[in-house]
């Protein structure tokens, strides 16, 4: 998906759809020029009278962020950012399927807009003697033999996934593909959340409103467009004008409003709507330290991570329900024996928008753990097999995948056992970080972990119904990362 589409357009004020680092930093630079009434400088962001009035005003939590803010918004040097629009409604790894990009500069805080397109007329001209071989996963299901842009957010961590980006974005010849500083995406759901702050906002007869807008966006450009009469090149250039007033709504009340639009955003940043990646370390060790990097975070205890991928299933992830289930299942041989579990519950039918679910699942788990078991069913009925299980090693973990599939009206589950490395079930007390996959809606997770040992106590701790046995029970939803900790 594409919000706009054209070259070369200036506009004066950092777009929010840069996400919370760079909304708390024209928040600070908007007060800082209330406050000051003069023109910002590298040399003024940089002394401590104004670090200290901005950071009154955004708060001392926020004070790291002001730090990066002169090389994020170009005030040490001009920045170049490629945008990636990540499409939520047919989920990747890295957060969604890229459907649009666009290439911003940075300058002093000025926002130049080199290019807007859709990813389809980048990968159609690429040389595609250069181009790696596409993914067993995208050979199978998609049918292309290569790998491009529009599917290089492989990898769960979103560094890893820019990286391989900018890789094919360079080898396409992507404008100014040789001076990106960092990579930002962004998913609908960032649109959502600023239309509910401004309000419905009509473009060219459309009303489009925060419950409305992902669909309505998602139809005109996928088969509204020819009924207008619009080239096939120019099907989401209505989504220009949309995001230029939802701007402009914006500014309007940046100020006074800045509280609100600063918690929004920090919620979209800490949900995964909002990932950001800088090659300069500095700023990215921050972001990391924010987790706003979309990191798969190393971890010394337990760890569970489950990652989709939608391959050809139309935009049928906003009508999924899921469920993640976690289970320690007692010892054998000296290890905790875990089971991952994703309930997939598919409500709606067979329309222009969804269809029959088709994912390659792979659940990230602890370096060493060891594949015992799989079980799920195919289209066909046949039980999927452990031959049919891929394996590897990838960001410090395990992953065991395979391909699954969901038929409309229909609740099916994916289940991985294993054995936790050895050294899990040694520590004095355990602790587990279930991280959620960047750009899904969340869903709902339950932990029924039974150490055989009595337990002492637990953070979250269960309900007092739960007490005194050898067993952790909790239920709670995947909006974001969870941490637990059981002592014995």
């Amino acid at each position: 998906m594409s919000f706009f589409r054209n070259k070369y357009q200036r506009i004066r004020v950092v777009p929010i759809l840069l996400g919370s680092c760079a909304l708390l930093a024209l928040l600070a630079i908007a007060v800082l020029w209330y406050l000051s009434k003069t023109v910002l400088s590298s040399q003024l962001l940089h002394t401590d009278f104004v670090k200290n009035a901005v950071v009154k005003q955004i708060g001392e939590e926020n004070s790291d962020i002001y730090d990066i803010m002169p090389i994020f918004l170009g005030f040490s040097e001009p920045q170049t950012y490629l945008i990636e629009f990540l499409n939520n409604t047919e989920i990747r790894p890295g957060g969604g399927f890229i459907g649009s990009y666009a290439v911003l500069t940075v300058d002093r805080g000025e926002i130049t807009i080199v290019t807007l397109d859709g990813t389809e007329n980048l990968d159609r001209n690429a040389p595609l003697a250069l181009m790696p071989d596409a993914l067993t996963p995208l050979k199978t299901h998609l049918g292309v033999a290569h790998w491009f842009f529009r599917d290089s957010n492989w990898s769960p961590d979103f560094a890893k996934s820019a990286e391989q980006g900018l890789s094919l974005y360079r080898l396409e010849g992507g404008i100014s593909a040789d001076d990106i500083d960092g990579v930002i995406g962004v998913t609908p759901t960032v649109l959502e959340h600023l239309l509910a702050l401004v309000g419905p906002v009509t473009v060219q007869g459309k009303t489009f409103t925060a419950e409305n807008v992902t669909e309505t966006l998602e139809y005109e450009v996928e088969y509204a467009y020819e009924d207008r009469g619009i080239h096939v090149q120019d099907r989401k250039d209505i989504l220009q004008p949309l995001f230029l007033e939802v701007m402009k709504r914006l500014k309007q009340n940046i100020i006074t409003q800045y509280k609100t639009y600063l918690s929004t955003f920090e919620t979209l940043a800490d949900e995964k709507h909002i990932l950001l990646y800088h090659t300069n370390p500095t700023v990215e060790e921050t972001l990391k330290n924010r987790h706003w990097a979309g990191s798969v975070e190393a971890t010394d205890g337990d760890y569970l991570l489950w990652v989709d991928a939608n391959l050809g299933s139309l935009k049928t992830d906003y009508a999924l329900d899921r469920t993640l289930s976690y289970e320690i299942l007692g010892m054998q041989d000296g290890r905790y024996i875990a089971r991952a579990t994703m309930t997939y519950t598919h409500p709606a039918g067979f329309d222009w928008r969804t269809t029959r679910y088709i994912t390659y699942a792979r659940v990230f788990v602890p370096l060493g753990s060891v594949f015992q078991s799989v079980r799920g069913t195919l289209r066909s009925g046949d039980a999927i097999t452990s031959s049919q299980v891929d394996r590897g090693q990838e960001l410090g973990k395990e992953w065991f995948g395979t391909s699954f599939s969901i038929e409309p009206k229909q609740t099916k589950s994916l289940q991985f056992t294993y054995l936790l490395p050895e050294g899990i079930s040694k520590q004095k007390a355990y602790q587990l970080l279930v991280q959620k996959q960047l750009g899904t809606a969340g869903g709902t997770l339950t932990l029924d972990l039974d150490f055989a040992t009595l337990l002492q106590s637990a953070l979250p701790p269960e309900g007092e119904a739960e007490w005194n046995n050898n067993t952790y029970r909790y239920t709670t939803d995947l909006s974001v990362d969870r941490e637990f900790t059981v002592h014995f």
